[in-house]
């Protein structure tokens, strides 16, 4: 178990690395600093409104390869350029905004002041996609900075939306995203899913990216065929970029389960590489139990 944690944290540079690289986003060579997946910042999600919210259902229990970590999941890979301003400036204060509504609305719910259990947020959802599409895109080993892909392939386009802030949504990509109350972090990088109930093989098969931290599952999804259902809701940004903000509604009574979808059933089925894959839970020290 030793050595298994300590190729984790290598892969996932938590340990940290001294020696210069390419920004796995942008590309320029020097000093690599640290993405942190949840942001910086974001409301934390008290141990007794969790419970409350979960109550009935199925356990989490302790999968074997968990780790614990401090403040969640850490990737130097990208300049400061990428990781301070682009994110940390322009693009993650939005998404801290979207987590916080959904921290105060949990709060009301579990106090049983909103009935039905629907929460309604506001934000820029062009801000929210691309801080994002930054932090899966920032999530490789800290060994990949040592050479510069130029082109990488079906995420090349979600890539460039992230560097040019003019750009409007790739339109070969959807974004959902759901209520996820787990406390366990999930990056899961060039995955793919498949039905096989579905008769048209060309429908039967989607591929994206998922990124999940509590109170929010986001999944990137290429191409996805007309039959091909995903129990999320579909926030993918639409028109050109702008200041505006739009609402959307999440009904806590439909949130899928906390497994989903890395734990497909029925006639699903996933393929995933364990490079391109990280799970980990926050060290009980950063944790809250306020009210």
């Amino acid at each position: 178990m030793g050595g298994y944690s300590k190729r984790i944290n290598s892969w996932a540079g938590f340990a940290g690395t001294k020696e210069p690289g390419f920004c796995v986003i942008c590309g320029r060579f020097g000093e690599l600093t640290r993405d942190h997946v949840p942001p910086r910042g974001c409301a934390q999600i008290a141990n007794a409104v969790l419970s409350r919210l979960t109550m009935g259902a199925p356990g989490e229990g302790q999968p074997r390869n968990t780790i614990y970590i401090q403040g969640g999941l850490k990737f130097q890979t990208q300049c400061a350029t990428c990781n301070n301003e682009r994110l940390g400036l322009h693009f993650d204060p939005e998404l801290k905004h979207f987590v916080d509504g959904m921290h105060v609305g949990m709060q009301a719910v579990a106090r049983n002041v909103v009935l039905p259990r629907i929460i309604r947020l506001e934000a820029n959802l062009h801000l929210v996609a691309r801080s994002i599409i930054g932090h899966v895109l920032a999530a490789h080993s800290a060994n990949d900075t040592q050479i510069w892909r130029q082109d990488i392939g079906a995420s090349e386009s979600l890539r460039q939306y992230f560097l040019h802030p003019d750009r409007a949504f790739p339109e070969e990509w959807r974004l959902y995203c759901w209520p996820y109350l787990s406390r366990k972090q999930v990056i899961l990088r060039h995955a793919s899913w498949m039905d096989v109930s579905l008769s048209s093989p060309a429908q039967k098969t989607v591929y994206g990216h998922v990124l999940k931290f509590l109170p929010f599952g986001f999944w990137l999804v290429h191409n996805q065929p007309m039959e091909f259902v995903i129990d999320a809701l579909d926030i993918t940004p639409r028109g050109a970029p702008d200041a505006a903000r739009e609402t959307c509604s999440f009904d806590l009574r439909l949130a899928p389960h906390h497994l989903y979808p890395e734990n497909p059933s029925g006639h699903r089925l996933m393929l995933f590489a364990n490079e391109q894959s990280s799970v980990a839970t926050p060290d009980a020290k950063t944790r809250t139990s306020k009210r």
